[in-house]
């Protein structure tokens, strides 16, 4: 079985062989600074309540229930913390395994639907998209997101030629509705039409995967609703932010497009270009490509609350989506065929039909079983993702070192039994995680109120705070200080 299998891939060690170079941009300084407070912090503190409560079900932050989003990316941050220790490293240990592991998965299914050109193009394309990289070296849900995307669409264009791949499909997708809340119902659409008119599955075949992707997703659904009975309420006020009929569309569209062209940077506009180009040549993988893209994009036109982040799982279909369009038309072009959508173009083909019989001279010397082809489409893969690779590296990667304020004086302040309160600024998951205790953020002008109580308590706060309330010195001993915040303990009256 062993042999079989090293047989059937064996034409692709070397691409495999080769994104393994990526891993110093993954994991290089992956723990050298402290956690953000939204939303590393937040996620870690939860996935480590995990170890702590024993239920991987219904998940606790900071003392209380939390129901924004479905637990799998904390199952697999909990794992990590249990099989390495808490740390900001083991924090941001699964993301960045979902962002490398996404380079094969991209690769795979660029094979699939084209070849291994487009399939090691569209990984170099992926891996130097901005904010992909930058997500995916931080303890966030947006990449692991975007690998279960993936690996769904991969595992569903295996399943319409091999129904043999529907039970790891629909496991694949009852992973991606347990990662992020509603974000994954824009891939049904998608799923419509590479499940389309195909015959090779029968109703009988679907009954296992059926079973195994409601059991998952209902199981889960259940055990929060018997937790909070509003459960949906929550799960639809986190799932629909902002969005409104009333929105001004012209505002959200420019914005989106901004968000999208700034985190995926140069493979934005080839990419819009395949999107709108690719379902002339009429195939299923062009469709897809273009559904998927609006499906998921239109949303945020009804909304004005969508971040640079959310956009992610766009990047490797806009990437895929280019690389896939380019070696179609440059393999039509070297074996002396006219490009399906000439017809289509109609002021455009006598121009274009023009240079093709022009080129067919040189063509014929140079192209050899499309090693142009290959050549040129490799070419463009490595000279841009390189171009934004050398300034992610010393942007984000090859940084110093940075324990923030926050950091330092919450794990202080874990070491005292006492109530743990936060002023100024709302760091409170950052204070939540490296303390270990329940924190509670003071609300403005609360700080005459809290040292009038007789209980003692531990107090992040900053000096210039404490003499605007008129806190005198002898209420409050200072633990310790760092940059511009200060750690008291209050003295007992």
């Amino acid at each position: 079985m062993l042999k079989n299998l090293l047989a059937k891939y064996k034409k692709d060690f070397i691409p495999i062989f080769l994104l393994f170079f990526s891993l110093p941009l993954f994991f290089y300084k992956l723990g050298q600074s402290s956690l953000v407070s939204w939303d590393e912090a937040w996620y870690a503190e939860i996935s480590r309540n995990i170890l702590q409560t024993g239920n991987p079900f219904i998940l606790y932050w900071n003392g209380n229930p939390f129901y924004d989003h479905p637990p799998v990316v904390y199952w697999f941050m909990s794992i990590t913390f249990k099989l390495f220790g808490i740390s900001d490293f083991s924090a941001r240990l699964f993301p960045a395994l979902a962002g490398f592991i996404s380079l094969f998965i991209i690769y795979f299914l660029g094979k699939e639907l084209f070849n291994r050109v487009v399939g090691f193009a569209s990984s170099l394309g992926l891996l130097s998209s901005f904010w992909f990289l930058y997500r995916a070296r931080s303890g966030n849900l947006d990449v692991p997101l975007t690998m279960f995307f993936l690996l769904t669409f991969l595992l569903s264009f295996k399943a319409i030629k091999d129904k043999r791949y529907l039970i790891p499909f629909s496991l694949s997708l009852a992973l991606l509705f347990l990662t992020k809340t509603m974000v994954p119902f824009l891939i049904i659409p998608a799923l419509v039409i590479i499940f389309w008119g195909n015959k090779n599955i029968k109703i009988k075949d679907l009954k296992l995967p059926v079973v195994i992707f409601v059991s998952l997703i209902g199981g889960w659904l259940i055990s929060q609703v018997m937790s909070n009975p509003k459960f949906f309420d929550r799960y639809f006020e986190i799932g629909l932010p902002g969005v409104a009929v009333g929105s001004s569309f012209t505002e959200n569209f420019a914005l989106v497009k901004t968000y999208l062209h700034s985190g995926i940077g140069k493979w934005f506009w080839p990419g819009i270009l395949a999107i709108l180009l690719g379902p002339l040549f009429r195939q299923r993988k062009f469709y897809f490509f273009i559904i998927f893209f609006i499906s998921f994009f239109a949303p945020f036109l009804f909304s004005h609350r969508g971040h640079i982040w959310h956009l992610i799982p766009l990047h490797p279909i806009l990437v895929l989506a280019f690389f896939g369009f380019t070696d179609e038309v440059l393999r039509l072009v070297f074996k002396n065929k006219p490009l399906p959508f000439v017809n289509s173009i109609s002021f455009l083909k006598v121009r274009i039909f023009t240079s093709i019989h022009a080129f067919s001279k040189l063509r014929g010397t140079l192209a050899r079983n499309n090693i142009i082809a290959v050549f040129v489409t490799l070419g463009i893969g490595i000279y841009f993702s390189s171009i934004q690779l050398r300034q992610m590296w010393y942007q984000f990667v090859d940084i110093s070192a940075y324990i923030s304020d926050e950091a330092i004086l919450s794990k202080e302040a874990g070491k005292y039994p006492d109530k743990f309160y936060i002023d100024g600024g709302d760091f409170t998951p950052a204070a939540v995680f490296y303390s270990g205790k329940n924190v509670v953020k003071i609300w403005e002008g609360g700080l005459t109120e809290l040292f009038d109580d007789v209980e003692t308590f531990v107090l992040i706060t900053h000096q210039w705070r404490l003499d605007k309330a008129r806190i005198s010195n002898d209420r409050y001993h200072i633990i310790k200080t760092d940059r511009d915040k200060i750690l008291v303990l209050k003295i007992k009256k």
